[in-house]
């Protein structure tokens, strides 16, 4: 009986510590984003992870980030090209080389 009460207190001390700590993390992101410093912890591979996963403060950079005022901010970079579109290129547009395009004429 007192491994488990042990084993409950260590867990929930554990949990609490990691939401804190989450919580601390999401706050330093968002403030870094109207930091005049390009700031590597929190860059494309961060907001990348945050928009996979859908979460709270991607939602809260994002909504920054797209505004007028915020989105020439340094920071706003990463969250931007994280949120572009990706467009596929064709496999079948012609060659950018002499000759390629436009296509010779035809003499039918």
């Amino acid at each position: 009986m007192k491994r488990l009460a042990f084993f409950l207190i260590v867990t929930a001390i554990v949990i609490i510590g990691c939401r804190n700590k989450s919580v601390e993390q999401q706050n330093a992101a968002l403030a870094a984003l109207k930091s005049p410093n390009p700031d590597e912890k929190y860059g494309f591979v961060f907001w990348s992870e945050q928009f996979q996963r859908k979460t709270d403060v991607w939602k809260q950079a994002l909504a920054f980030c797209t505004s007028p005022e915020n989105k020439f901010l340094i920071n706003c970079g990463p969250v931007q090209a994280v949120a572009a579109p990706k467009i596929p290129f064709s496999s079948t547009m012609p060659p950018n080389s002499p000759g390629g395009w436009p296509p010779p004429k035809s003499d039918h």
